[in-house]
């Protein structure tokens, strides 16, 4: 066999190599399509799909899948006798790439998905014409790993009354081979909302005239260089209490209020460098969650060096939250969203009820801290609640739940205020000016009637419930007859 003949059949090989492979991994590429939708008709349900198509190509295929949710009409906002709104659909369009080189990428298939809302009523069109479709790429490696980059391109929507603008956003994440972990990362640069959060017309009836006619004002709200990353284990049934890590930074949060007539704005909350974590545990009984925000700014006019927020849920019943969760796909399976958000607030109630004993006798508990620091003096608010003795069947029987679960929990709520900050807080309320005698005076008589008490430079207030009794600052108070 001479040179030239070796290369040609060596590329032919290649050639045919390649190809084989190509067509093995679009066959891969639809049964996973296949597998998916499987998976999705589960989540959904089977009424939700529409439609779905794929055709296949040698290297490139295209799918089509249309969800359908009809608005119940007692949801709806027409007049009487006029038509009901039409069903609304996403209509989701596919290119899947496959071969060794899909989509100029080593990998057995990549997705791109672009997603389309069908059936929205003119009003709602308009508010929408500044918003692009997002888009999905899906990258699905040979080693069986996935990767997903959802990108939200820049836009508006909105009306005369609210508006909400974005700059592109990016989340991005990979899932491993066997689905038991996911692991990623986000980035919104910029976000603002803008709006009347309600008008004269929408006050109470009972509301007299004169504050009817006050002007609302236009609430502002924005963050800047929101960024975050997270990893969490996949486990059945657990979405919403997956273990796992997360963090999250702001540059920048800011909220304002502008009288709607016009005017001045004034600064309701400007934060910056905002740092936040949360922590996930589950050891298949019971789950916690640790959440903390950290930052710095004004608060009002008062500037702090420093905030921070702590909150910590303890010992949840895991197979409560799973009951919980597989109400909502229930509910949603069965209803559609519309009907499903209005009932599964009923259906939650109903099921915490019965499962009642098993989620106190996991003795629970739940704390929060709110953190400030302003000219080198700290202050803080704490509470919390416990249940330390699970309530026998005999207590409930005679007392009831409230009464006999308050027995055997305590209660506490707890502030450290500097005297300090009472000017500048009083100013916030709209006080010009505090003067020292007036100061001294009102906390004088908190002092008299145990309210607070007096430590160095600072009020402390100590409220605490135990085995059915309350003590503020150390003394026990009596409740109104009847309260457990």
């Amino acid at each position: 066999m001479n040179k030239k003949t070796a290369i040609g059949a060596a590329v032919a090989l290649v050639v045919v190599a390649y190809g084989g492979a190509t067509w093995y991994m679009g066959q891969r590429a639809q049964a996973s399509y296949d597998e998916a939708l499987v998976e999705l008709r589960k989540a959904v349900g089977p009424q939700a799909i529409v439609s779905e198509e794929y055709r296949k190509g040698f290297f490139t295929s295209q799918a089509k899948l249309v969800l359908q949710w009809t608005p119940p009409a007692a949801a709806t906002k027409t007049d009487a006798g006029a038509p009901a709104s039409p069903p609304l659909r996403l209509v989701v369009d596919s290119t899947v790439h496959h071969g060794p080189w899909a989509g100029r990428r080593f990998a057995a298939a990549v997705v791109d998905s672009r997603f389309a809302l069908e059936g929205l009523d003119p009003k709602v069109t308009k508010e929408l014409e500044k918003v692009t479709a997002p888009t999905l790429t899906t990258v699905h490696h040979l080693s069986g790993s996935h990767d997903l980059r959802f990108l939200v391109p820049a836009g508006e929507i909105g009306n005369e009354e609210m508006t909400m603008r974005w700059q592109e956003m990016v989340s991005e994440m990979t899932l491993n081979g066997d689905r038991t972990r996911v692991n990623g990362t986000f980035q919104w640069p910029d976000v603002s909302l803008v709006g009347l959060p309600g008008t004269p017309g929408e006050k109470d009836d009972e509301e007299d005239e004169e504050e009817k006619a006050k002007p609302a004002s236009r609430i502002a709200f924005g963050f800047k260089g929101m960024e975050g990353k997270f990893e969490y284990q996949v486990i059945d049934g657990m979405w919403l209490f997956a273990p796992g890590t997360g963090t999250m930074r702001f540059a920048q949060i800011d909220a304002s209020s502008t009288p709607a007539a016009g005017g001045a704005a004034t600064s309701i909350m400007a934060l910056k460098d905002v740092a936040g974590s949360s922590t996930i545990e589950n050891n298949g009984t019971t789950g916690n969650i640790a959440t903390s925000l950290n930052g710095k700014g004004s608060v009002g006019p008062i500037e702090f060096e420093s905030i921070g927020f702590e909150e910590k849920f303890q010992r949840i019943d895991v197979q409560t939250i799973k009951t919980l969760q597989q109400a909502l796909i229930e509910e949603y399976r069965t209803d559609g969203v519309a009907k499903a958000t209005a009932k599964v607030e009923d259906r939650w109630l109903t099921l915490l009820q019965e499962s009642a004993p098993r989620l106190v006798g996991a003795l629970p508990a739940y704390s929060m801290k709110i953190l400030a620091t302003y000219k080198g003096q700290q202050g803080q608010l704490e509470y919390g609640a416990e249940v330390q003795r699970a309530p026998t069947a005999e207590e409930v029987a005679q007392t009831g739940w409230q009464a006999s679960l308050i027995k055997g929990s305590t209660l506490n709520a707890s502030m450290r205020l500097p005297k300090a900050w009472l000017p500048p807080i009083a100013q916030a309320v709209g006080q010009k000016e505090m003067k020292a005698e007036d100061m001294d005076a009102m906390i004088g008589m908190a002092q008299a009637a145990g309210y607070l008490r007096q430590e160095s430079d600072n009020l402390v207030s100590v409220l605490k419930m135990e085995a059915g009794q309350v003590k503020l600052n150390g003394k026990a108070i009596d409740l109104p007859k009847g309260a457990f």
